[in-house]
């Protein structure tokens, strides 16, 4: 079961950090703009480095952090 570990909303920004299921810290940042939501996750930071299998392993992840901070908030 995922933990909500901290979270801080201020205005139209919100950040969370979050122990995921497979035993992970991860980090999101979620910027409320008038075209939807826009997600920044700890997932993203270097992910042109990776390609093939790599790179989608790391895309699951960023999403399974997108689908745990909407489950937590």
């Amino acid at each position: 079961m995922a933990i909500k570990l901290e979270e801080r909303t201020y205005g139209t920004h919100i950040y969370m950090k979050m122990y995921l299921d497979n035993k992970r810290t991860e980090e999101i940042d979620v910027y409320l703009r008038n075209d939807g939501e826009h997600y920044v996750t700890s997932a993203d930071h270097g992910m042109e480095l990776y390609k093939g299998k790599e790179l989608e392993e790391r895309k699951r992840l960023r999403q399974e952090v997108i689908d745990t901070f909407k489950k937590l908030y």
